[in-house]
């Protein structure tokens, strides 16, 4: 990755807002600015930008992790044993610290989204006046270089062998759980033979049965699944801090009349929303074209999400394929597109891919079986 390239853009913004240091508490946009892949429970990780370097302040446990993977300019640790605590042990206070270092203007980019409230009225009583860049990292990451999207193209290829494990699980008497544990362990191995020295995660849902599919967001659970169950496969992925995602709506045996009417809907909904999306279409319109089909079908009501989300160094990020979202979409954009519908006593039914917005179109990055005769699976008994 060209973490120069995103410190200039970093730093063209500091110019353009007189800014002496940005502040950067967002653990993905760090990652994004360092390459560093964060895990944060208790312990802050911070990333000050200034006009001449790119400091990174970690946890002692974080030390050499940070001094493997992460790029930067100077490293400073703050310690929680004795034998190191007098070098520093408040991460706050190095904050201070370094910034009281610097030359120029108290005037300090933040983000406005991840800054905690105690550290921002610190800030301020020591007299930085706070100017909040998220915006511009959004914009900045939402853009994705030729080596970001080809981790995209891998780590959706991915999420298709995950989903696709997961579809040969499927029979009556398994469980949700079994169904995740089948497709985790499938992207692990496959992961492991292609990327070995990559980071790796994935995660997922797989929702059956009337009652639980109209659940958009739900953990899986150890509901065995039995015979005309629909599920809602969600497979999500991640490598070297990038993600994709795969979902796809399907059956065990066969789906009643009414299921067979929804999915239908449910595929010329997406099907609208892939053929609306190329460069300069407007989010909103992309939503626009999904919704006015669900609606024209009679469940408007029941379409009770946006129609897709940018996706990169985060699952969910912004821009979205909402009603009331203006941006522009621009070539180099990836998105995921998965209209849902979610009737009670009928089910839930939502695919979802991850694209790649082009000139005059997309690219498709999860091709992967989407038709209802390619998604009806045989109901033998598990033994």
């Amino acid at each position: 990755m060209n973490f120069d390239k995103r410190l200039d853009k970093l730093r063209g913004l500091m110019e353009k807002e007189k800014l002496t240091a940005v502040l950067l508490t967002d653990p993905n946009n760090q990652c994004y600015i360092t390459g560093f892949e964060i895990i944060t429970y208790s312990r802050p990780i911070f990333t000050i930008v200034t006009k001449n370097e790119c400091i990174l302040i970690v946890p002692g446990l974080e030390e050499e992790h940070a001094k493997l993977k992460a790029e930067f300019d100077h490293l400073i640790v703050y310690y929680e044993h004795p034998e190191k605590a007098k070098q520093g042990n408040e991460p706050i206070a190095l904050i201070i610290k370094c910034l009281q270092a610097l030359n120029g203007e108290r005037r300090l980019g933040i983000e406005s989204r991840s800054l905690s409230f105690e550290l921002a009225n610190i800030l301020q009583r020591e007299n930085w006046k706070l100017t909040d860049v998220t915006s511009e990292m959004v914009k900045n990451r939402a853009l994705k270089d030729e080596k970001e999207l080809e981790k995209m193209r891998q780590v959706c290829s991915l999420a298709v062998g995950s989903i696709q494990a997961a579809f040969r699980a499927l029979k009556v008497g398994v469980t949700e759980r079994d169904i995740e544990n089948a497709a985790a362990s499938a992207f692990y191995q496959d992961a492991s033979n292609h990327y070995p020295d990559s980071s790796l995660f994935t995660g997922g849902m797989n929702p059956s049965g009337v009652k639980r599919t109209i659940l958009p967001h739900v953990f899986s659970n150890l509901r065995k699944i039995n015979t005309g169950d629909g599920l809602i496969i969600t497979r999500i992925t991640s490598l070297d801090g990038y993600k994709g995602e795969c979902e796809r709506t399907c059956f065990v045996g066969e789906p009643t009349a009414k299921q067979r009417e929804l999915f239908e809907v449910m595929m010329n909904a997406q099907k609208a929303a892939l053929d609306t999306i190329k460069a300069d279409v407007k989010t909103s319109d992309v939503d626009a074209a999904a919704r006015s089909f669900i609606q024209q079908a009679g469940y408007g009501e029941y379409a009770v999400h946006r129609s897709g989300h940018s996706i990169g160094l985060a699952v969910h990020e912004a821009p979205f394929f909402r009603f009331d979202d203006a941006s522009t979409l621009q070539e180099g954009m990836t998105f995921t597109v998965e209209p849902g519908i979610y009737v009670p006593e009928i089910g839930g039914f939502r695919h979802s891919d991850t694209i790649l917005v082009t000139k005059n179109g997309y690219e498709m990055l999860t091709e992967c079986p989407r038709t209802i005769d390619e998604l009806i699976f045989n109901p033998i008994a598990y033994h």
